[in-house]
């Protein structure tokens, strides 16, 4: 028995037998599927590296990348891998107007985004990878529009909007401007909220011609994220009685 095991030892120091064994063909190996990238704001660009390494003994080839929407994107440091050797694939995914909808600071948007990635791996054909994670607004509207309804002509309509802005933010509004004149609109920030809620005032003219109305109020701002509020405007005069 003590001769045997003295052979044993005698082939692996010489490289003869292997201490692990090697996966047959071609076989990717992540470091991770998932990655949360726990909260980030509207607007900003989630970009995540997830690296492999080719565990089996023959060429691995990443033979396509498919991400599950249009806001991600991919780039494959390369697409043939020999034994042994590592990769990564990079994904960025465009987090725009995520939360356009919230009308609080606090209507957060759960993302859970995938990229399938083909390979010639005869056990993983296609291996998913997940990016997980919360997207937050740094301005949020409580209307996403202005309607000022179907009223006579010669009425005059007033609505507002009111901007929140995210108390971390050093944002400001800067101006307010209408691309259709029969509507006048101003800011008029929120006593007590140190500029941090203001409304948007919009008024349709008593002069509005008979008609359907529609505009945008353009809203500027100090975000680099979201430098321009766009809000849709619209109304209908009817002939006055």
């Amino acid at each position: 028995m003590k001769r045997s095991f003295f052979f044993i030892c005698a082939f692996v120091a010489a490289g003869l037998l292997p201490l692990t064994a090697q996966e047959q063909g071609p076989s990717i190996a992540f470091d991770a599927l998932n990655k949360d990238i726990k909260t980030v704001t509207d607007g900003e660009t989630i970009q995540q590296i997830f690296k492999f390494t080719n565990k089996g003994n023959a060429t691995l080839e990443i033979l396509g990348i498919n991400p599950s929407c249009g806001c991600a994107s991919t780039l494959l440091s390369a697409d043939k891998i020999a034994p042994g050797r590592s990769g990564q694939i990079e994904v960025k995914i465009t987090t725009k107007d995520m939360t356009a909808l919230s009308a609080t600071l606090t209507e957060t948007v759960n993302i859970s985004k995938t990229v399938t990635v083909s390979t010639n791996d005869p056990k993983q054909p296609q291996v998913v990878l997940t990016i997980t994670g919360v997207v937050a607004p740094e301005i949020a509207l409580s209307e996403p529009q202005i309607y000022f309804g179907s009223v006579a002509r010669g009425q005059e309509v007033t609505k507002d909007i009111l901007v929140e802005i995210s108390p971390d933010k050093p944002i400001k509004l800067l101006s307010a401007t209408s691309t259709d004149d029969n509507v006048a609109v101003r800011l008029e920030p929120v006593p007590g909220s140190n500029d941090k809620k203001v409304k948007i005032i919009a008024v349709q003219k008593a002069t509005a011609g008979e008609g359907m109305h529609q505009g945008i109020i353009l809203v500027k701002t100090s975000s680099q994220l979201k430098p321009e509020l766009k809000i849709p405007v619209r109304g209908i005069v009817r002939k006055s009685s």
